[in-house]
């Protein structure tokens, strides 16, 4: 079988991607062909989303190329590492620049893999932890690289390892031999009903021997904004951070040319100095503006995942069983509601 590998995560990585060489791994061991395309950096929480104004650049780098940062070694030719094995060349990855998962496996099924066979089915992940319940569904790199296989008239399966912790490689391969055989079954017993599954394994050294489950997904709404955080600008001069304009971030020092300090790289004016003075400094807006960064609090779903009702993803996997999650790739309507309205 021909298997198109993509994940949200990255090359590898011993923080951001430690599962993704594993996995290839096994299923290589396994007898497939799997051709790798991923993006050059960690994309989570991007979902389905191609960057339109990006373009992307492809470098196909041999897997010992990798090192254990998420970087590679171009210092040398392509051939030192080239890997024997069973007497054949592994093949070379495909890192993209400003690439995502739907943009990897639009890539990796048109363009990336011209001189092999047809992609029989697509393989988004493993993800580094858990992608149970609508929210993180609806949000995850991962499943949406299986989305855009679905979208693409492919077979799609999303695979996470449930853990950020970070794991013996013991257990890793466990986790990868597993999701091998599951990946076998679905593809042989493939439900004509479903476009995509959605894979979730737990992290334990007896996961082989645990039960696998099909399972639905749970429904999770966000209470309350958890998810950015205002960055609170520090005072200067007690103007509360204006400065004149606005700071960014509150993070200043001086440049020493005609009391113009620089804020985050964003030159801004203080001093005196007026909007559109010389020297070629560029006054900030003198609009109200307010600063917010990524910071996710997600203690209150934690809590919700942990009481998760039985048969849902996130009660089977945080119960130590894997979790198989057959999906349909739309938003499909609500029946009943036809015809015209009447305003």
């Amino acid at each position: 079988m021909h298997i198109l590998l993509v994940n949200d995560d990255g090359p590898p990585s011993r923080r951001l991607s430690p599962y993704v060489r594993p996995l290839v791994n096994a299923l290589q061991d396994a007898g497939h062909l799997v051709s790798v395309a991923i993006p050059a950096a960690s994309r989570s929480w991007i979902g389905k989303a191609h960057i339109i104004e990006a373009p992307l650049k492809a470098t196909y780098v041999p897997p010992s190329a990798f090192r254990n940062d998420g970087t590679w070694d171009e210092t040398s030719s392509p051939l030192e590492h080239r890997e024997e094995e069973h007497g054949k060349s592994e093949p070379e990855w495909v890192v993209i620049t400003n690439g995502t998962p739907a943009s990897c496996v639009q890539l990796g099924l048109f363009n990336l893999f011209a001189d092999r066979p047809p992609v029989d089915l697509v393989i988004s992940g493993p993800n580094h932890g858990r992608n149970a319940s609508t929210i993180y569904n609806l949000s995850s790199g991962t499943v949406g690289g299986a989305l855009e296989a679905a979208t693409c008239g492919k077979r799609g399966i999303a695979v996470s390892f449930g853990s950020k912790d970070e794991q013996p490689m013991e257990i890793i391969q466990a986790a990868a031999r597993l999701a091998v055989r599951i990946i076998h079954h679905l593809y042989k017993n493939w439900d004509e009903r479903v476009e995509l599954y959605n894979l979730n394994i737990p992290m334990r050294e007896d996961v082989e021997t645990r039960p696998v489950l099909y399972t639905r997904t749970l429904p999770y709404y966000w209470s309350h904004g958890c998810l950015y955080a205002e960055v609170e600008k520090k005072e200067t001069n007690g103007t509360n951070g204006t400065m004149g304009h606005h700071a960014h971030n509150g993070d200043t020092h001086s440049n020493g040319v005609n009391g113009v300090h620089k804020v985050n790289g964003v030159n801004g004016v203080t001093n005196g100095v007026k909007a559109g003075a010389t020297n070629g400094v560029k006054p900030t807006s003198r609009f109200r503006q307010r600063d917010f960064k990524w910071s996710a609090e997600l203690a209150d779903m934690k809590k919700a995942l942990q009481t998760s009702e039985e048969g849902t993803d996130a009660h089977t996997v945080l119960n130590g069983s894997t979790s198989v999650t057959p999906l349909c790739a739309n938003f499909w309507f609500v029946p009943g509601l036809e015809g015209e309205l009447k305003l």
